[in-house]
């Protein structure tokens, strides 16, 4: 392929994070898919486990936000100086002085100010500089959700926001595992998969489940919760102290911590309902699109996530602007532990998994390429 402009620079290094890594795989596929129309160089490390074989390939030594990443980008761009250069990144970690021939595309997840992290000293400054960042470079921002986008407006407007909910491919491998066996689970059980961070509220699931289990001990559901959930305890919560300390979630609480991709399929089928507790979410969770995938119902937060689904069909909701009273997650969660049982979702009639679609992901991409 001849060498044309614009060049198209996509930052893979967020791959092997929790949740954005699978949207940035969805990224990477967009991107080949469009390699016909655009020459494109991709930014990786050695976390990022792309495809053997590739050569337009841009390796950096930084992991994003890492030392070093601000001096890779002003030597890549120095190099580049004789092209027009697209930049995509998929999260915070930008060059915070861009030249004036690289134009930016960034993917916008969290208003950081709604979030319990904007309290840390650390994150206030790098959230500040990426936003000062955005904004001097006027830079065209790919919003996640309506919610997003208004709460971005609410906030520090942007030269340019559009909103592109992400796509949706199922990763997960259909195994089957001894759950029993590997990790003691015996009883039904509700689900969450995720990150410990102040607005996933899993303190406000883990009170929800414990009064509810306090209320009615005969409850037939376990909690389980796995993911990175051990992490970031300095900024709040720690789920291990807090469910040692009660012993009426001794053996119905089941801390799992990250589980081997080959039992993940396994472990979202074999779930009663999966939760999403989250005061907020950038956009539709990406567990609950893939709890969806094995037939498992999920429970919502409706602030942030009515719009990409309806009540019914395997889709539940709990009022996040109100912590007590009818709505609320402790109500909605004791009146789901009280149900003997869920109806499964059909995943091949399943709308919520139909809305979340790559191809438009694609269309928008070559549609923000083509601008010179």
């Amino acid at each position: 392929m001849k060498t044309q402009d614009p060049l198209i620079v996509v930052d893979l290094r967020t791959w092997p994070w929790t949740g954005i890594g699978r949207v940035t795989r969805g990224i990477f596929q967009c991107a080949r898919d469009l390699e016909s129309e655009f020459e494109t160089l991709y930014i990786v490390n050695d976390g990022t486990a792309i495809p053997d074989g590739l050569s337009n390939l841009i390796r950096f030594r930084s992991l994003p936000f890492g030392r070093g990443e601000q001096t890779e980008f002003r030597r890549l761009f120095a190099r580049l100086r004789h092209r027009r250069v697209t930049l995509h990144s998929l999260n915070f970690n930008v060059p915070l002085l861009l030249p004036k021939h690289v134009r930016q595309i960034a993917h916008f997840y969290d208003v950081l100010t709604d979030t319990g992290e904007f309290r840390t000293p650390l994150h206030r400054l790098a959230y500040n500089a990426y936003i000062w960042s955005l904004r001097r470079h006027r830079a065209t921002i790919l919003a996640q959700s309506d919610y997003t986008a208004q709460q971005i407006a609410k906030h520090h407007p942007f030269h340019e926001v559009i909103v592109c909910p992400h796509g949706y491919r199922n990763y997960m491998e259909p195994l089957e595992a001894d759950l029993q066996a590997a990790y003691g689970l015996r009883r039904p059980y509700f689900l969450y998969i995720g990150l410990n961070k102040p607005r996933k509220n899993l303190d406000g699931l883990l009170t929800a489940y414990r009064d509810a289990l306090k209320a009615n001990p005969a409850i037939g559901y376990d909690l389980v919760v796995c993911g990175p959930i051990f992490e970031r305890t300095s900024m709040g919560f720690d789920i291990r102290t807090a469910v040692n300390a009660e012993s009426a979630l001794a053996g119905r609480v089941h801390l799992l911590g990250f589980i081997p991709e080959e039992h993940l399929h396994a472990i979202y089928q074999n779930a009663s309902l999966y939760v999403v507790p989250s005061h907020l979410e950038s956009g539709y969770s990406y567990p609950a699109l893939e709890a969806l995938t094995t037939g498992t119902p999920v429970l919502l937060n409706q602030v942030d996530m009515y719009n990409y689904a309806s009540a019914g069909e395997g889709v539940f909701f709990f009022d996040g602007s109100s912590k007590t009273g009818t709505g609320s997650l402790r109500a909605v969660l004791a009146d789901m532990l009280a149900r003997p049982g869920f109806a499964r979702v059909d995943p091949a009639q399943c709308d919520v998994l139909a809305r979340f679609n790559w191809g438009r992901v694609k269309d928008t991409m070559r549609s923000l390429y083509q601008r010179s």
